[in-house]
């Protein structure tokens, strides 16, 4: 039943109202609510009303039939109403809600990620690794939402929930301390008055060494699955293949042969020299027959990169979890890591090639001291690790032909 005087219209005069060619008529609902029809046919919904605190009569259009319907309509009418009531000019109220969507619009997760990133970088800050995070495990997911969108269960659900799932925990602290910081920014704009960052809580990693095979007998035939990742798994880079290979073949730390340039590349000298992470020291890596001619091979691949081991977009490196993906894929989840190898090497060169232990600490860039308390010097025992690193290839290289 309706009041007296209000929703006076039918849907099916409304559907049925004809234009007058010679003017423009309206037809009332009740309530300050018209049905305009303009000469060419095209019906508008107004709603008169007297402003607030003004005393002035004011149309406002609430939209187009059939697009709003009479329902619609009405709907918008009694929540105009209550707004007047309060004091509220929905023709204002309208504005500021336009404004502020607008507002939201133009602070995506990714324009501010953007921005911050820009700062940093006129600041002369390195974020390969953070840009590299943000493009593979964050934009695809929340980049286009507004930060008010981005409450702490969305962020868990959409962001940390798969990367914890896919066991990179290492990945998904680093990407905590990232976000944290796009979202302080965030907060200096006004954009947000809460972080949720701050209540995102993460499992713990498993403390204890890095997975690794130290046995002969279990080795050769793990070398021999990598050799052959490109026939088990054909869809692999042709940079994910060597970057398997040269991990083993110079058992430098994962981070620091995911992130080499074409710079640290001494053709003539044969080796590469990089700071390394650890030390913070120049770093000399001889490098064997094999190594280097893996990397021959692979030098000019991406012409336009800067990095040897380049992802799939021809231009960035390969992620931070591609080795021990897989190192998964062939089975060795659980058994051996990307760092592992730097264990495995340092045992069966011990242990089996019988090579001096200052050598091999020197070659894994170790910060250790010999008898005499001298420091880890970049040349030191430098063409004596050079012959271990060729020695240490073709031991591998023996164990393919088991």
């Amino acid at each position: 039943m309706t009041t007296r005087g209000i929703n006076k219209l039918s849907a099916l005069q409304v559907k049925k109202a004809k234009p007058d060619t010679d003017k423009m008529y309206k037809l009332s609902d009740g309530g300050n609510l018209y049905l305009r029809i303009d000469q060419s046919g095209s019906k508008y919904w107004i709603f008169n009303y007297t402003r607030p605190f003004l005393g002035k009569r004011n149309d406002l259009s609430l939209g187009t039939y059939p697009e709003v319907s009479l329902d619609d309509a009405r709907t918008i009418r009694d929540e105009y109403k209550k707004l007047i009531k309060q004091g509220i000019d929905p023709a204002m109220e309208r504005i500021e809600t336009k404004s502020q969507k607008q507002k939201e619009a133009e602070n995506t997760f990714r324009i501010i990620a953007e921005s911050w990133l820009y700062k940093r970088e006129l600041e002369q800050k390195q974020d390969e690794e953070t840009i590299r995070r943000l493009n593979h495990d964050v934009y695809p997911y929340i980049g286009d939402l507004t930060f008010p969108q981005l409450t702490l269960e969305i962020l868990e659900i959409k962001v940390f929930k798969r990367i914890v799932e896919r066991g990179a925990l290492s990945v998904a602290k680093r990407l905590k301390s990232d976000l944290n910081q796009i979202f302080k920014s965030a907060r200096k704009k006004k954009l947000i008055q809460y972080n949720p960052i701050e209540d995102i809580e993460l499992p713990k990693p498993q403390g204890g060494n890095f997975a690794a095979v130290t046995e002969e007998q279990d080795l050769a035939p793990m070398l021999n699955k990598i050799w052959n990742y490109s026939k088990i798994y054909p869809r692999c880079l042709l940079t994910t293949q060597v970057a398997l290979k040269i991990i083993v073949l110079t058992f430098q730390r994962p981070g620091e042969i995911r992130m080499l340039k074409k710079e640290f590349f001494y053709r003539e000298e044969r080796c590469f020299k990089f700071t390394a992470s650890k030390t913070k020291q120049l770093h000399i890596v001889p490098l064997s027959d094999q190594a280097f001619d893996l990397i021959e091979s692979i030098i000019d691949l991406h012409p336009y990169s800067e990095y040897i081991f380049v992802g799939r977009d021809g231009k960035t490196v390969i992620s931070d979890n591609t080795i021990n993906s897989a190192l998964k894929r062939l089975g060795y989840g659980g058994e051996q890591t990307a760092h592992g190898f730097r264990a495995t090497a340092r045992t069966m060169l011990d242990e089996v090639l019988e090579q001096r232990v200052d050598f091999i600490e020197h070659q894994l860039a170790h910060k250790v001291k010999d008898n005499n308390g001298t420091a880890y010097n970049r040349t030191k025992f430098l063409n004596n690790r050079r012959e271990m690193m060729q020695e240490w290839a073709n031991y591998l290289e023996s164990l393919l032909e088991l």
